[in-house]
C-alpha cells in the first residue's frame, strides 16, 4: 500500500478503514467462503482419502458407540493432591493402630528397593450411610446422605507409587509418557456431534506439555482437548 502524500499521517495505515478493507477483502472473503462451502459439504463432496480414490470422511465425526448409554457428557474432576483414599470412601479399620509405625513390606520408590515401611493411617472416622451401607469418612458428612446414588470403584491400582507416574496412568492408562489422555480417546472413538464446540476440554492450569489431562499423545494433533481457564 502506498502512502498518499496529500493524506494526514494519523490515518489507518496510511489510508481510510474503508480503503483497508476493500485491498484486504479478498482473504476475508475467502474465509467466510471457505467456512460456508464446508458447512454445506461442497467441500468434503470434491475430496478423497488419502489413497486418491476411497471418500473422504471427517476424522472427528460422531461414530456409533459399542453399546448404547444413558449419559450425554461426562464431567471428570481428576484432583491432583486430593486426600488419600483411606480418609474418604475406602475404609481400612486395620490401619488405625498401625499409624506411624514400620512394618515389614517390599516397597519401590524414589529411595529404591526397600524392605520396610511407615504406615500413615487414617485420620478421620467413618460411619455407614445410606440403604447399601456404604462407609464415608467424617469429611463428607453431606455427601454420605447421597451414596446411594453414587457409583464408588475400589478395584483399581496403580503400576508405580510415584505422583508423577500415577498421575499419567490416571490420565492415559500408562505410567509413561506418550500415550493419549482420557478425553483424546473418547474424541478417538465417538468423535463429537458439533463442530462449534470441543469434543474434549481442560480446566488445568498446567501447560498444555506439562497437563497429564490434555496430552494427546500418539493420536493425532487435532484430538487434545480444549484448555479451558
Amino acid at each position: 500500500m502506498t502512502h498518499d502524500p496529500d493524506r494526514p499521517r494519523n490515518t489507518f495505515c496510511g489510508q481510510t478503514r474503508r480503503e483497508f478493507l476493500w485491498e484486504a477483502g479478498g482473504a476475508f472473503t475467502s474465509v467466510a467462503l471457505a467456512s460456508m462451502l464446508s458447512t454445506d459439504n461442497f467441500l468434503a463432496a470434491q475430496t478423497v482419502g488419502a489413497d486418491g480414490v476411497s471418500e473422504w470422511k471427517n476424522p472427528l465425526a460422531a461414530k456409533p458407540p459399542h453399546f448404547d448409554g444413558p449419559a450425554k457428557a461426562v464431567i471428570f474432576l481428576f484432583m491432583y493432591g486430593g486426600p488419600s483414599q483411606v480418609d474418604t470412601f475406602d475404609y481400612k479399620p486395620d490401619l488405625y493402630p498401625l499409624d506411624g509405625k514400620t512394618i515389614e513390606i517390599n516397597t519401590k520408590g524414589r529411595g529404591g528397593t526397600r524392605n520396610e515401611g511407615r504406615v500413615v493411617g487414617p485420620k478421620w472416622q467413618f460411619k455407614q450411610y445410606g440403604e447399601c451401607g456404604k462407609w464415608v469418612s467424617d469429611l463428607f458428612p453431606n455427601l454420605g446422605g447421597c451414596v446411594d446414588d453414587l457409583a464408588f470403584i475400589h478395584s483399581m491400582t496403580a503400576d508405580a507409587p510415584l505422583h508423577g507416574s500415577a498421575m499419567l496412568q490416571m490420565n492415559s492408562g500408562r505410567i509413561l509418557s506418550g500415550s493419549p489422555a482420557l478425553g483424546s480417546w473418547v474424541n478417538y472413538g465417538l468423535g463429537t456431534r458439533t463442530r462449534t464446540c470441543p469434543a474434549s476440554s481442560s480446566c488445568s492450569t498446567r501447560p498444555a506439555g506439562r497437563s497429564a489431562a490434555r496430552r494427546t499423545g500418539r493420536a493425532a494433533t487435532c484430538r487434545p482437548a480444549t484448555r479451558a481457564r
